[in-house]
């Protein structure tokens, strides 16, 4: 080994401790957005007296901006927005990837959404398959307002899921008097949102507020913000194939021999290595019959996200596996009645 070179090592392990910082600052992970980019990612960080103030900055749509997560309302390519609603699948593969769901999102072909399909077709049940199913995300241009060093750095990007993002704001957003809601994202007569975040294992994001602001957002911070849906990665369907199940998919002729007992479905069924699945504990029935039920009397499991109370709700986990389980169920149920209907 030659000689250290103490003046080329310098100026790059000068840039690598700054990386490293920063990751330390922001413990930000790149999650589905694209590598290539250099995205000023930001994380609410543990409070201890003063809770975190954001202003959440609209943004003009790109082209990407998926098509079938809301049907009644979709936003097109030119359309102001204020955050991207996405649904991604979670610690896939051995690197623990987050991989943007083609099917739940643009209604295209997904192995993972395949697998779960499959699953229920087999008679599983939701507690078997609920990890590999899409959850829900959030992603926000925001302003950050802690300190003077934060608000410096302009617009960053926050992602976040929906149960400590957009599910809550909406909650406070609700104006109890006279109906309606608040405009917060306006960027003239908007306001911030403050909330708090939990020093516990998962960091919860609670105590959402709205709070009035004295001023305008600048037409500078308006075109500092990222166009969100642009710059999520959707992976091709054969990478995360072989980033799920090991292996690259079978070809196309050799699946096709596979197709009989699924004639006349609209559920695509590829041939594919199983995986056995890992054994999970259930809880007791009386003490699921004690947790499973909404403190706000509302319908557990349906009311989800309707209630002013569900934001700090210590069932809300809960009830959003029995909501997914609910939906679940209505597709097996749909996929009987298809079956009879084939004979």
């Amino acid at each position: 080994m030659g000689r250290f070179d103490r003046e080329k090592a310098r100026e790059a392990l000068l840039r690598r401790t700054i990386e490293s910082n920063e990751r330390r600052e922001g413990d930000a992970s790149l999650r589905y957005f694209k590598a290539d980019l250099d995205l000023p990612l930001w994380q609410a960080r543990i409070t201890k007296e003063d809770p975190h103030i954001i202003d959440i900055i609209p943004f003009v749509a790109g082209s990407k901006y998926p098509t079938k997560v809301d049907k009644r309302h979709p936003v097109n390519a030119g359309d102001y927005t204020y955050w991207l609603e996405v649904y991604a699948h979670q610690n896939v593969g051995p690197g623990k990837e987050w991989v943007v769901c083609p099917t739940r999102n643009y209604g295209m072909p997904c192995p993972i959404c395949e697998e779960i399909d499959q699953r229920i077709k087999e008679g599983q049940d939701w507690e078997q398959y609920k990890d590999i199913s899409p959850k829900r995300r959030c992603v926000y241009n925001i302003v950050c307002y802690d300190n003077p060093k934060e608000e410096a750095k302009g617009v960053q990007i926050w992602e976040v899921s929906y149960k400590y993002g957009e599910g809550p704001i909406q909650l406070a957003a609700k104006n109890t008097r006279g109906g309606g809601v608040v405009p917060f994202a306006d960027p003239s007569v908007g306001k911030s949102v403050s909330f708090e975040v939990a020093n516990d294992d998962y960091r919860t994001i609670q105590g959402h507020k709205l709070i009035d602001r004295d001023y305008e957002i600048s037409e500078e911070v308006l075109d500092g913000t990222f166009v969100l849906d642009e710059i999520i990665n959707l992976l091709p369907y054969d990478e995360i194939y072989k980033m799920f199940f090991g292996s690259a998919p079978e070809k196309a002729e050799d699946m096709a021999l596979q197709k009989s007992d699924t004639e006349g479905s609209s559920d695509p069924l590829p041939s594919r290595r199983r995986r056995p699945l890992a054994a999970e504990s259930k809880p007791s029935e009386s003490k699921a019959k004690e947790e499973n039920t909404c403190p706000h009397n509302g319908k557990f499991g349906i009311d989800i996200d309707e209630l002013v109370g569900c934001g700090d709700c210590k069932n809300y986990d809960m009830c959003a596996d029995e909501a997914d389980k609910i939906e679940a169920e209505r597709k097996v149920s749909g996929y009987s009645a298809s079956k009879r209907a084939r004979g």
